[in-house]
């Protein structure tokens, strides 16, 4: 009995494996229900899950070829309910009497159809039915090659199925991304893309460069000219600022309209380097576009602050009436330094503490502005400038 469940198993494996279209691969073990047992006279299909569709082609009759699935001949017979509804193999046979009996089977009993179900789970997703012919029926040898066609079948729906539903997954995190690529930052959008199911978003301590940046006069460009001017100049601008943060991998995290934060990961050089970079960049872009907007809007001025150091860095989740918000940021020390050094550039200048000027120095020349006091922190902070005075 092992011998011929393995050869026919393996018959079938072999033709299953020729095709990678699992309409094909489900017909093929139907068909072959009829060749293991040659005394079938009929095999049928039937597919069930209401979303067979969307992972399969329909499957044609075996009976009649102009048909779909055998719903035509095969819905709503007790034997297919049957095993609709219970999760073994469901039997049709013939009882001592001659009367037609429904049912799981003993070795005694003439058993004239066999319907197979397969299930994912508690989902029913479809039966294989075999009918004997006329005068003929099936013993227990049979049943058990019909069955291992049957898990056969299971195997294929089950499998292709999960592949199905995690194509959809994706396909969905694709689209909500498009959508949300513009606000989210590109290191949220590497986590979850990285493992969308559960991406690691908890705050962990790392070394960070923090870029803050701030359009001058804001309030009284604001005032002075139209909401749409005003976009456009600020659409404008930050377009640009955002090309260069992005050029020298930045992540923007927090946007106002006359500011924001941007955070700049890597090894220590590394960070502090591509800030550095990214302000210098921002500076030369708003003196482009300055130049570019002359005659119909005045020039504006950008001031920039850059901090070094280690950061809380992650999630962080605000509760209000209104409901929770979440947003990617780097909190601690470092970031309030860097926030307070970006409110003491005037002019266009750019502004760093003494570690990330002195991380630089070897490519980056600063100019030391000596010490300088900041809200909130207790000890005089040496600042540098990325700016000679004469550049602005």
């Amino acid at each position: 009995m092992y011998k011929n469940r393995f050869e026919n198993i393996f018959r079938v494996a072999k033709k299953v494996t020729s095709s990678l279209d699992i309409g094909d691969i489900l017909e093929i073990i139907r068909d072959e229900a009829k060749v293991t047992v040659p005394h079938a006279r009929e095999a049928c299909l039937l597919m069930f899950d209401p979303e067979a569709s969307r992972y399969t082609r329909p499957l044609h009759c075996a009976v009649y070829k102009n048909r779909i699935n055998c719903q035509l001949c095969k819905r709503g017979r007790e034997v297919i309910k049957g095993a609709l509804t219970s999760p073994i193999t469901f039997r049709c046979a013939m009882d001592r009497s001659g009367n037609l009996a429904s049912g799981s089977a003993s070795a005694d009993d003439s058993i004239c159809e066999v319907a197979l179900p397969i299930y994912d789970g508690e989902q029913p997703l479809a039966v294989l039915d075999i009918i004997a012919e006329d005068g003929r029926r099936f013993n227990q040898r049979d049943l058990t090659l019909l069955k291992d066609l049957a898990d056969l079948a299971a195997n294929a729906l089950v499998n292709t199925r999960k592949h199905w539903k995690v194509a959809q997954e994706k396909l969905n995190l694709d689209h909500i991304l498009v959508h949300l690529r513009p606000f989210v930052p590109e290191t949220v959008q590497r986590i979850v893309e990285k493992n969308p199911i559960t991406p690691f978003l908890e705050k962990r301590d790392m070394d960070v460069s923090i870029l803050f940046l701030d359009v001058a006069g804001y309030t009284k460009i604001s005032e002075r000219l139209t909401q749409e001017k005003v976009n456009f100049i600020i659409e404008k601008y930050f377009s640009s600022f955002l090309d260069a943060i992005y050029a020298n991998q930045g992540d923007i995290n927090e946007t106002a309209g006359d500011g924001l934060m941007a955070i700049f990961q890597g090894a220590e050089i590394e960070n502090a380097l591509n800030a550095s970079r990214a302000a210098l960049s921002i500076h030369a872009r708003t003196t482009e576009v300055n130049k570019e907007m002359a005659g119909r809007f005045e020039p504006i001025e950008v001031n920039m602050g850059i901090n070094s150091g280690v950061a809380s860095v992650g999630m962080t989740k605000f509760r209000g009436a209104a409901g929770t918000r979440m947003t990617f940021t780097a909190s601690g020390p470092v970031t309030n330094l860097a926030a307070r050094i970006a409110s003491s550039a005037t002019e266009d200048d750019i502004l760093v503490g003494s570690e990330t000027a002195d991380r630089i120095k070897d490519q980056i020349h600063s100019f030391d502005r000596g010490l300088m006091k900041f809200k909130n922190v207790k000890r005089k902070v040496r600042v540098y400038s990325l700016i000679w005075p004469s550049q602005s």
